[in-house]
């Protein structure tokens, strides 16, 4: 046998090898078929999303704000057309070119425009807001590369500083901050709507289908109880008293005792919601005539007596007799009438004629402890009236139920002090006290138009507080003051009005009171028979006159009689 034959060739190990290949080749063949797989079709979804999120950009649209109309339909808040500015960073080549030529059409220095446009890592930058419809026109001229106009509507007060406390405003993101802005913020601001679109090479959005635009739901009109007239009297009023008195602020209300209505509501000192954001002091944007708390004074003394008349403890014509012209009190000096005078026996009229703080303390006791912090809060004392305006205090009322009550506090609340009120509580409670004892809830809305519908406010009375008769008794007692008594500085001519004034100590923050610096107020209804209106006027710490009869009374006279002539109410006097 040969040596072939003996030595035969192994051809099982070439077999195997390319086996071995085969298996390979077919995995590398599997792995790439699982990655086209993959990507085309479980992760197409992914990278479609982030292909759209390079390609497209979702945009809100701001929905435009309702106009606030006042009770006449006068426009005190509306829109205008305006624009907003933003810049595409990488589109803009000569940067400082760029600022130049926006400098004066935005309102900003060239040298805060560059910087802007030059931030690092930064592709969209906001340039200006609300420019004005020539400002965008010369703008949109030039057809700037990078450059982007948006519409942005402009909320407005046509009226400047008018009734700012009452309308608030809203700010540039279309939020309403304060007074009706704020409160009916969802109502007046509406729902922003949105577009999904292509950016073009200007920045511009394209819409790509129906299915990609949400339209806005503009928001609803509001008509207020504010009358504009009465506005206007007593803005004029107070400006002009506190300049006399040189005083530092001051609230004049205005309200029907009838439904609760506001019909003016002004405090100094104000500002210019068109420019809030100039505004260093953000506590000015605070309504007073709701958010400020202050000792009553004397003008708390008809509250009291209204409830001592209701509960029949005291009658119109219930003797007292102050002598000897003091009360003890442990642990506090002896309470007297104001500077120390005794009026001796004087009947429950004469009381609030005088003014006299024992008087008032005669009633309280006769009411009783429990039943006279019951009462007042039913007046509303301590307790915020529910008012539709923005950043409402409840006021102050210790009662016996508190820790740091005293019995002392059951005396000086009896003639206002010791006490806290807001201005619209205050007012509130005297309405109640003469519109035939109901008390209502204050408001200044009284229709909000939505698309194809109103829904009006109809008055809301919150309880029954005194019987019609004593309110009638009340009524005839608080005419008397203006004409016996120290209420006769808010005497009009001609007709038969009501008040009580009060002069309050102002409270200092280490404890104790503000040498020589008090509150003046008054607050008055009118005419007597068939009261239209009551008006509060409070009078923040005047410099030439510290009474409340003498600062506030003579501004009350004035809003009356403006009052009377304005809504054409015939004399109810004599002159």
């Amino acid at each position: 046998m040969s040596q072939l034959a003996n030595n035969p060739v192994n051809h099982r190990l070439p077999v195997n090898r390319i086996a071995v290949l085969l298996v390979i080749f077919a995995l590398f063949i599997i792995l790439i078929a699982y990655r086209v797989v993959m990507i085309q079709v479980v992760r197409s979804a992914e990278f479609g999303d982030q292909a759209i999120a390079e390609r497209f950009q979702e945009n809100s649209i701001p929905a435009s704000r309702g106009d606030i109309l006042d009770s006449n339909g006068v426009r005190l808040a509306t829109n205008v057309p305006a624009d907003r500015i933003s810049a595409i960073v990488s589109l803009i080549e000569d940067k400082h070119d760029m600022a130049v030529k926006l400098s004066p059409l935005i309102g900003r220095p060239v040298e805060e425009i560059e910087s802007a446009l030059s931030q690092e890592g930064v592709e969209w930058v906001l340039l200006a807001r609300r420019l004005s419809p020539e400002a965008s026109a010369s703008i949109a001229a030039m057809d700037l590369e990078g450059i982007v106009l948006d519409p942005e509507p402009r909320r407005v007060y046509p009226s400047d500083t008018f009734a700012s406390h009452v309308l608030g405003f809203a700010n540039y993101d279309h939020e309403g901050s304060y007074g009706i802005e704020g409160a009916y913020d969802t109502e007046v601001g509406g729902t922003s709507g949105r577009v999904i679109g292509e950016r073009d090479g200007a920045g511009n959005v394209i819409a790509l289908s129906q299915n990609t635009w949400d339209p806005p739901t503009d928001g609803s009109d509001l008509v207020l109880t504010i009358d504009s007239a009465v506005q206007r009297i007593v803005e004029s009023v107070l400006a002009d008293t506190i300049e006399k008195q040189d005083a530092a602020g001051g609230t004049i209300i205005v309200q029907d005792p009838n439904t609760g209505a506001i019909l003016g509501m002004a405090s100094w000192p104000t500002f210019d919601p068109n420019n809030f954001d100039e505004v260093n002091d953000i506590s000015i944007f605070s309504n007073p005539a709701v958010s400020s708390v202050y000792e009553p004074g004397s003008t708390f003394k008809s509250i009291v007596m209204a409830i001592g008349i209701d509960d029949g403890v005291v009658t119109p014509d219930t003797i007292h007799n102050d002598a000897p012209g003091y009360i003890e009190v442990p642990g506090h000096s002896p309470i007297t009438n104001n500077n120390g005078r005794v009026w001796g026996e004087e009947t429950m009229t004469q009381v609030l004629e005088h003014s006299a703080n024992l008087g008032a303390v005669f009633v309280a006791e006769r009411i009783g402890q429990e039943r006279f912090y019951q009462r007042l809060m039913e007046f509303g004392m301590g307790r915020e009236t529910g008012i539709d305006l923005q950043g409402e205090e409840r006021g102050i009322l210790t009662g016996p139920w508190e820790p740091d009550w005293n019995p002392t506090l059951f005396y000086t609340n009896a003639f206002g002090q010791g006490i806290a009120v807001t201005p619209v509580q205050l007012i509130n409670a005297v309405s109640a006290v003469i519109n035939g004892g109901k008390l209502m809830q204050p408001y200044v809305v009284s229709e909000v138009r939505g698309e194809g519908e109103a829904v009006v406010h109809d008055p809301t009375m919150i309880r029954q507080v005194m019987s019609p008769e004593s309110s009638q008794t009340l009524r005839e007692m608080l005419r008397s003051v203006v004409v016996n008594g120290a209420g006769v500085f808010a005497d009009v001519p001609g007709y038969a009005i009501g008040a009580k004034s009060g002069t309050a100590q102002i409270p200092s923050p280490e404890g104790g009171y503000i040498d020589e610096a008090t509150i003046a107020s008054m607050v008055g209804f009118g005419p007597v028979v068939n009261p239209q209106f009551t008006v509060l006027v409070k009078i923040d710490w005047p410099k030439e006159s510290p009474w409340g009869e003498t600062v506030a009374g003579p501004a009350l006279a004035d809003v009356f009689n403006q009052l009377f002539k304005l809504y054409g109410i015939p004399p109810t006097e004599a002159e």
